[in-house]
């Protein structure tokens, strides 16, 4: 299963916003929005691939909508395609200048729109693809260093003549098993990060109980919960079936788990809990640390989000970006709240199958 492109579309004229859904609803992931404000909101969660944006909006008009979304670099590669009454080149040049990709005229033609859309979904992958290997270039330069300075000064002391008794032999062993580990690790990591990016990984969708996977995950993690003395709390209500590649969605809940045991204190707690409505299932996972600063909260899943990536702390936020891909590989959404000194509480949203898509998949 592949996941489909995501595309806001913005206009205010019905009309128009039904013209273009049926022209890409059936293969896109689409999404609309009546007002810039709206669209600002729609776009932070839904972290569409290219906003197709009205510049005669009520209110906040296109250029400002243009400007704020290059304004957050959890954005800085969605495309903007605006689409507008106005023919002038002056209106055009305005457009380029606050941050739009390209300008398309009403009535627009739908061979062209569907062509440029095409031409700008290659260009953002090119784009995040190649942001991606320069920021794990220097990454690897930087946290590749102190694992093999261990793995190489370990291995010498091991083949040197000297004579080395047993207990300290032991250890060096153990840090030469250590440094590999963390180097296996972060390179595992990576390349996860790197299929998910460039939408190669496969996932094995089939319908499933949320309910089930999470607790699968909270044996995952019940070692190192027990060695902080983090007591997990489950709080389930029985939710609809979803459609999931149950692994991959395990491997999120338990790196979200992980996370939220590695910053709550001594004694503390981790509260999960499933609810569902009409359109979703949400997974919650609420923890008592000391919470997120809110600089850093808006770029929690973004992979190396440290602005100074060469100077980037151990575990180097690989884990949480993983876990936002293969959600939103999943048409689903992962978000973050937290006040520093209150905890953090993540939330996981999956949609839920409906009765045709449960039948298909019994079939």
């Amino acid at each position: 299963m592949q996941s489909r492109d995501k595309i806001l579309a913005v206009d205010d004229d019905i009309v128009d916003i039904r013209i273009i859904e049926k022209l890409l609803g059936r293969n896109f992931e689409f999404r609309t929005a009546s007002t810039g404000e709206q669209a600002l909101e729609i776009a932070t969660d839904f972290q569409p691939d290219i906003i197709l944006l009205d510049n005669m909006l009520p209110g906040m008009d296109g250029g400002e909508v243009c400007q704020q979304i290059r304004a957050d670099s959890r954005l800085r590669h969605t495309k903007i395609i605006m689409i507008s009454g106005k023919t002038m080149a002056s209106e055009r040049i305005e457009a380029y200048e606050a941050g739009a990709d390209d300008y398309i005229t009403k009535p627009f033609d739908e061979d062209e729109l569907l062509a440029k859309i095409r031409v700008y979904l290659r260009l953002k992958s090119v784009e995040e693809v190649d942001q991606f290997k320069t920021n794990v270039l220097t990454l690897l330069g930087h946290e590749t260093r102190t694992p093999l300075t261990s793995l190489i000064g370990s291995a010498e002391m091991l083949m040197s003549e000297e004579n080395i008794d047993a207990e300290e032999q032991k250890l060096f062993m153990v840090m030469v098993y250590n440094s590999a580990k963390r180097l296996h690790s972060l390179f595992e990591k990576v390349m996860l990060l790197s299929l998910l990016k460039s939408r190669k990984q496969q996932f094995n969708m089939e319908p499933a109980e949320l309910c089930e996977v999470v607790r699968e995950a909270i044996c995952e993690v019940a070692l190192k919960a027990a060695e902080r003395n983090v007591k997990i709390e489950e709080q389930f209500d029985a939710g609809p079936t979803v459609h999931l590649d149950k692994n991959e969605i395990k491997n999120v809940v338990t790196m979200i788990l992980d996370n939220a045991i590695r910053f709550s204190p001594s004694d503390g707690s981790v509260t999960v809990g499933i609810s569902s409505n009409n359109e979703d299932v949400r997974l919650s996972v609420n923890d008592q640390g000391e919470g997120i600063d809110s600089d850093y909260l808006p770029y929690v899943f973004e992979e190396l989000s440290d602005p100074d990536v060469a100077h980037h702390s151990e575990g180097h936020g690989l884990s949480l970006a993983i876990a936002r891909q293969v959600v939103l590989q999943h048409n689903g959404t992962v978000s973050a709240e937290s006040t520093k000194g209150s905890g953090t509480n993540f939330t996981v949203r999956l949609p839920i199958m409906v009765s045709s898509e449960l039948a298909n998949c019994e079939k």
